[in-house]
């Protein structure tokens, strides 16, 4: 399967399709989360059309054209999608031109009648975030009292309704002590797949408030050197001519973002705009040659950037073109955080090694 999925990915990237499609419905939320990466207080009934959401019918016209363009998987998200009051409209627009539909809600409106439409999607998963094992931890993370038993109350709604639910939570300081616990409490809602991030994705505005959140190297180590939910795997240790050949990420390649205003970005990280879908089509922007994509495109593995090239620690290394770019202007150049983050990451799979060899001895 792996192979297949290989040649699928390759020949995305040789046709310029683009396979992955993240879209945000809108920047509004009924959470404020700490760790947030969009934060948008603009009225939006104050802005220009320019400025405005898109409309339900920008929006399927551009699933039109990405069903065109070759587009599979499709990610609903937000902000809460749902808090759009054309939400299925859309979803089912969606679903009528075959896109693989995935939904990340904070299930704060999912009741019983929502649950059924939902389920009429037949959506590959829903995923909602999950930050702590009790509601003083997630409501404390959310900011709002309540969305905890809400959460819950959405998840059991969606799984006696037949639907795959999936979790993620992001590892932070007001959490870490407890991810045990709630890895154990999506087993105990029949959670088929839950998925623990490490890193903060800095705010859209450029503040970085959000990485107040985020845990430091050392106590991070510490963490992982204990018996914890979904731990690492072992990374062979290759030598330098190998390692720099590792794939990079498909921003830009087979994947792209579209943000509720039209704009179309590389992911959802690297948030410089490719245009904007409201003043051409998205076909033009995505097949155009434009210097930035190209070269973006022709960064095929850790050996294609210059400072990656020669670097100790690459084989460990799970840099962000968007995070380069946020935090050193740069989106092609090393960034403090991730040269951080490899020698954590070759620090944890010496411990590995040494616990097998242990187990072993």
């Amino acid at each position: 399967m792996s192979s297949l999925l290989d040649a699928i990915y390759q020949k995305a990237e040789d046709l310029r399709i683009p396979l992955n499609v993240l879209l945000e419905l809108t920047n509004r939320c009924n959470e404020d989360c700490l760790h947030c990466y969009i934060k948008d207080a603009r009225d939006i009934n104050s802005l220009s059309n320019d400025d405005k959401e898109l409309t339900c019918a920008q929006v399927t016209a551009l699933l039109d054209e990405l069903a065109r363009e070759g587009a599979l998987n499709l990610i609903l998200s937000g902000g809460e999608a749902m808090l759009r009051e054309d939400f299925f409209d859309i979803a089912y627009f969606a679903r009528s031109r075959n896109f693989a539909l995935t939904i990340f809600s904070n299930g704060q409106l999912i009741d019983q009648a929502k649950a059924k439409r939902l389920a009429d999607l037949s959506p590959v998963c829903i995923y909602f975030s999950l930050y702590g094992s009790s509601a003083d931890t997630h409501d404390r993370i959310t900011r709002v009292p309540g969305s905890f038993e809400k959460l819950q109350n959405a998840i059991i709604l969606l799984k006696q309704n037949g639907l795959k639910v999936g979790l993620k939570t992001i590892l932070m300081r007001g959490n870490i002590a407890e991810l045990k616990e709630i890895y154990d409490l999506g087993l105990r809602l029949g959670i088929e797949t839950h998925q623990f991030a490490e890193e903060i994705t800095s705010r859209i505005d450029g503040s970085g408030a959000s990485e107040a959140a985020q845990i430091d190297e050392p106590a991070l180590f510490a963490y992982y050197r204990q018996d914890v939910p979904n731990p690492p795997e072992y990374i062979k240790e290759l030598p330098q001519e190998e390692a720099r050949k590792k794939e990079i990420c498909s921003a830009g390649t087979y994947g792209v973002a579209v943000s509720c205003y039209g704009d179309v970005y590389p992911c959802a990280e690297l948030r410089l705009s490719l245009g904007n879908i409201k003043n051409e089509t998205f076909g033009a922007i995505w097949q155009r040659q434009d210097s930035f994509l190209d070269k973006l495109r022709s960064i095929k593995q850790y050996g294609d950037l210059e400072d990656c090239r020669d670097c100790a620690l690459v084989n460990f290394c799970r840099r962000c073109h968007g995070r380069a770019w946020y935090e050193a202007g740069d989106w092609s150049s090393c960034y403090e955080n991730a040269q951080k983050r490899a020698f954590l990451n070759k620090r944890i799979n010496t411990e590995i090694r040494r616990k097998k060899e242990v187990n072993l001895g």
